[in-house]
């Protein structure tokens, strides 16, 4: 964890150039994070709710936050936390609370060109805390790429790579996002993405709506659901974003 968070600090160091202020981008609703970075002295607030099936058991994110904020040209501060819950019909298990905070940064690293894609960095760690039933047993790191391509003036599209190291078993995630813009704000995607642990392929499909009703406003709705036995069985949200 030492040396991710020197090489994030190294490549802030190098005045990596920004996404210039205009339009928010988001990392929400897909799966596939941004490869733009909050500009310096802007915030970015963003909020969802997700209900995910997993056979009896029910899974419910009321309040999916993440803050994103510009400290540096080409360098943003991230903070994430969760409200949870998690039901079981088939026991009557029931228990909610706040999930583990997630810190981190995102670094610009690499701006389009032609077929070159954007690329950025995002370097975080989950820490051992919030409600027992959801904390980890120690501090998890992780790092992700990742890559942007502007197809057409309409067609986009996003991909990560990242892995993440908890105690037992180092874990590896994909995404693979296509937007299309169909009409001034209005933007549809379609996402297939995945996590490889423990030699257990979990794979997912998702899919929705993005509204940016504003430069500085957007709401989405989304959905999807699981590909592989180990994945939920389906799953819905919806969220809102608003820039400073």
């Amino acid at each position: 964890m030492k040396h991710l968070l020197t090489l994030l600090f190294v490549l802030s160091v190098l005045g990596i150039s920004a996404q210039e202020s205009g339009p928010i981008v988001t990392d929400r609703p897909t799966q596939s994070a941004a490869s733009n970075v909050v500009p310096k002295g802007s915030a970015l607030i963003e909020y969802g709710f997700i209900h995910e099936s997993v056979g009896d058991v029910t899974n419910i994110t009321f309040a999916n936050f993440l803050a994103r904020v510009g400290l540096l040209d080409g360098l943003e501060f991230r903070i994430t936390q969760n409200y949870l819950q998690v039901k079981d019909d088939a026991s009557d298990f029931d228990v909610s609370g706040l999930s583990p905070i997630t810190l981190g940064t995102k670094v610009h690293l690499i701006e389009e060109r032609g077929a070159i894609p954007q690329v950025s960095i995002i370097g975080q760690v989950t820490f051992a805390n919030g409600n027992e039933a959801f904390k980890p047993s120690q501090s998890i790191p992780e790092v992700r790429l990742s890559f942007s391509n502007s197809l057409t003036e309409s067609l986009s599209l996003g991909y990560n790579i990242g892995m993440t190291f908890p105690e037992e078993s180092t874990q590896t995630l994909y995404t693979l996002v296509l937007g299309y813009s169909f009409a001034p704000g209005w933007t549809v995607f379609a996402e297939p993405y995945g996590f490889f642990y423990d030699g257990e392929s979990d794979q997912r499909f998702n899919t929705g709506l993005i509204y940016l009703c504003s430069d500085k406003v957007q709401f989405d709705i989304s959905g999807g659901f699981g590909l592989s036995d180990i994945s939920p069985d389906s799953f819905i949200g919806f969220g809102a974003a608003i820039g400073f």
